[in-house]
């Protein structure tokens, strides 16, 4: 994996305004750039009429730039929107602006009533590397899913539009927004009646999507732009196909699992104002494999494009960001990941040339004597995550029924389903979602879990380390100081065991690098432990799906989440928010390259 994303050189001056030196360019006019905005995309292609009609309505950009758009059809948004209705925006950028760049912009838009919603945006920015970086706003039930790589990538997604912003930089300026291929693409992604406009009129843009099925026209522009295109997808009625959604007509929705998958899923429903409850056999949240004081969050970096380092950095980036918004995460200072096979400080070596951002992945000296002339890497934006802070921040405010062990489910005439549990007590919903781990393996034996069972040891905090806040992988994991303790482990076997194992605690202990033991007195470690049980899938990647898919009776309505093994506080936020948009008929906006390791029907 490389970053191949450009430098954005960002420039702000009196006489130019906001201004690109990469493109030589203008982002917009320093005078009239809200103005301009709102006509050439907003008004030119109805919104506010189109925004009154629809339940789900998905808006495409190519060049994110500024945000300036996406900001001004939020506010628009908010006022014209149907009440449920939802509201997808994709936009692809090859030369993100960073946060610091995105806060000096949007102080010139406070004056235009968008201060409150740019305040929204950058708290929830991402970094600036390269990866498809999904994020939501309660505000207006938003989705905004910023695509940071070339503009061709396009044809590695199957959404289709409703409308599209084409790039605001004249053609000369930036002519690979405007190649042929694109054009062809940008119609695939249309939708029926689908419509798109933008600044330029250049012969060769109107010609381009003409040829490729577009009807265009001019129209009128504004203030130094007298005329701007339009254009519209018209196609036979025979060739529609029209879509029903679900909406929100889903609810009640009960999940069953009270660990990081069941609390990830609660949290996306909930966020959509989904009404919905969580159900576990045990007595309290996180009784399970998510139970641990900590877990690590990090990325599974690849050398190639691999499927698996590609789901992996887009799981974290979500994740990650969540569990800091939800104060789930404890002052750090990162990781430090040192290799535990030989092949390893090659891949390293490889990673730093790799122009990945600064504080996704560094040099990993990090001013440890030891460590110097040492090949490891350093990843600021890494760490741990408060496991227990973190799930109960997730189930805020929902109802959550302990020790209910459910027995059977029973299809009802009204619709909904009895949920029983093996004391005869009844729970009712339209939609269950079971993600109690290994558990699920008693409710079908297709579902494609490999149990696997692990120990974390604890060990209480010297002097010398309780002011640690770095994080150490290497093929095991020490965690900084947390409440007193580190954290060590894991242990590793396909199994299920649930008893402490001398061995496991001997082995978590010798993993330890040489340079951290000596902080520890090897006669003051405290023998504290915790065994679960993890489920795991055979390419350890989890997946989603409905029970429909593997043949379950009455299936109906009943989906399946699972198989994070160790990585359930990467994947699960991540991969619960896939899930519901799955159910719900929102498009799913993702890589052709990854989207075969979301469902289980791949390990079937």
């Amino acid at each position: 994996m490389k970053n191949y994303l450009k430098k954005s050189k960002l420039s702000i001056s009196s006489k130019l305004g906001v201004y690109s030196k990469l493109y030589n360019d203008i982002y917009f006019d320093k005078a009239n750039g809200m103005q301009e905005s709102d006509h050439v995309y907003l008004k030119t292609n109805s919104l506010a009429m189109k925004f009154k009609k629809s339940d789900i309505f998905t808006i495409a950009e190519l060049g994110f730039g500024t945000g300036l758009n996406f900001l001004l059809t939020w506010q628009l948004w908010l006022k014209t929107r149907k009440p449920n209705s939802s509201l997808t925006y994709i936009s692809f950028e090859n030369a993100p602006l960073s946060k610091t760049e995105l806060i000096r912009v949007h102080k010139l838009f406070y004056n235009y009533n968008l201060s409150d919603l740019s305040k929204l945006f950058i708290n929830k920015i991402p970094q600036t590397y390269q990866s498809t970086h999904q994020i939501f706003f309660e505000l207006g039930n938003v989705k905004l899913v910023l695509i940071y790589d070339d503009f061709l990538s396009l044809s590695n997604f199957n959404f289709k539009a409703d409308t599209w912003y084409l790039d605001g930089f004249s053609p000369k300026k930036n002519p690979s927004a405007w190649a042929e291929k694109l054009f062809k693409e940008i119609y695939k992604h249309t939708n029926w009646r689908g419509s798109l406009s933008t600044f330029t009129v250049a012969g060769y843009v109107r010609r381009g999507l003409q040829k490729n099925g577009f009807c265009v026209s001019k129209t009128q522009g504004i203030g130094k732009k007298k005329e701007i295109l339009f254009a519209v997808k018209n196609e036979q009625p025979d060739k529609i196909k029209f879509k029903s959604y679900a909406l929100n007509n889903i609810g009640p929705v009960a999940v069953i699992g009270a660990g990081i998958s069941g609390a990830s899923l609660i949290y996306a429903l909930r966020k959509r104002n989904i009404e919905c409850f969580l159900i576990d056999k045990a007595s309290s949240l996180s009784c399970g494999a998510s139970g641990n004081k900590v877990a690590l969050q990090m990325p599974k970096l690849t050398l190639d494009n691999s499927p698996y380092g590609l789901i992996s950095l887009e799981a974290f980036s979500f994740s990650r960001k969540l569990a800091s918004q939800l104060k789930a995460t404890p002052v750090s200072n990162g990781l430090i990941l040192l290799p535990s096979r030989e092949r390893e400080i090659y891949k390293f070596k490889k990673l730093l040339q790799n122009n990945w951002p600064l504080d996704l992945i560094q040099d990993g000296n990090y001013n440890i004597e030891a460590l110097k002339n040492t090949n490891c890497l350093h990843m600021q934006s890494s760490g741990v995550v408060d496991n227990i802070k973190f799930i109960k921040n997730l189930v805020k405010e929902t109802s959550f029924f302990p020790k209910f062990n459910v027995k059977k489910i029973l299809a009802n005439k009204d619709g909904l389903k009895d949920i029983v549990d093996d004391r005869g007590n009844v729970l009712k919903a339209k939609t269950i979602v079971w993600a109690n781990g290994y558990e699920m393996l008693s409710l079908n034996n297709k579902i494609p879990i490999i149990p696997t069972s692990g120990q974390v040891n604890y060990i209480k905090k010297s002097n010398l380390t309780s002011n640690l806040k770095i994080n150490f992988s290497y093929g095991h994991f020490i965690s900084q100081s947390f409440k007193g303790y580190h954290q060590v482990g894991a242990s590793f076997h396909r199994d299920i065991k649930t008893d402490f194992h001398q061995s496991d605690y001997i082995s978590n202990l010798n993993s330890i690098p040489n340079f951290l033991k000596n902080l520890w007195d090897p006669n003051n470690f405290e023998n504290q432990y915790r065994v679960s049980v993890r489920a795991s899938t055979k390419d350890r990647v989890p997946f989603f799906g409905s029970l429909n898919s593997i043949g379950s009776e009455k299936s109906e309505n009943i989906y399946a989440l699972g198989g994070m093994g160790a990585w359930g506080f990467v994947y699960a936020p991540y991969y619960a928010e896939l899930l519901v948009k799955t159910i719900l008929n929102e498009p799913l906006v993702i890589s052709k390259k990854i989207k075969k390791l979301l469902h289980m029907e791949r390990l079937l």
